[in-house]
């Protein structure tokens, strides 16, 4: 992943922290906490995000290194989706650790910057880590429950309302044969 330009969204501007005061200057070190509001949905985006408006809060140390710019710490939110069974609402809380070392774009041969992330005006960038940290925690396919029965396939009823529901499926082919079964034998 690279950061070879400034912020496009909102939450890449608030998660930006100059470090210029750190650049060069290996061993130092500054801690920074920011609580930034969650950005709107993702439109056909993960199951799992975190709701617009809600906190996400980041705490994290940045560390100059020889390389650039070491950042560790954690990343906080909740989460709120769907059940991929029955629909239901579900929520996850999330307590990450990040870990990232942003390099100084001098300091990386020109082949390797491509998969670096870099530091850009002296600065770190942390909206793409958040963002693609928090989707990696999150529920792939999250559950209300382990059990849970979900929808009926072919009408969509949720089968924990009517545990007995189910649908007398006739493949086509032998409907004419049915006919056969249903009458009750004739005296003669």
């Amino acid at each position: 992943m690279t950061s070879d330009s400034v912020p496009t969204s909102p939450l890449d501007s608030l998660l930006r922290f100059d470090a210029v005061d750190l650049v060069g200057r290996a061993g130092t070190h500054r801690h920074v906490s920011a609580t930034v509001p969650a950005p709107a949905r993702e439109a056909g985006g993960l199951a799992m995000q975190v709701p617009e408006g809600e906190d996400i809060a980041v705490d994290v140390e940045l560390e100059a290194v020889v390389e650039g710019i070491y950042v560790h710490g954690t990343v906080v939110a909740h989460l709120e989706g769907e059940c991929s069974r029955c629909l239901d609402p579900v929520e996850q809380d999330v307590d990450a650790r990040l870990d990232e070392l942003f390099m100084i774009p001098e300091k990386v041969k020109a082949e390797e910057q491509e998969d670096a992330v870099l530091l850009v005006e002296d600065a770190v960038t942390l909206g793409p880590l958040v963002r693609d940290l928090l989707a990696m925690e999150a529920e792939e396919r999250p559950l209300c429950r382990e059990d849970c029965p979900g929808l009926c396939a072919q009408c969509g009823a949720r089968m924990e309302d009517d545990p007995e529901h189910h649908h007398d499926v006739i493949d086509d082919r032998f409907a004419a044969l049915k006919g056969l079964f249903d009458d009750e034998p004739k005296e003669s």
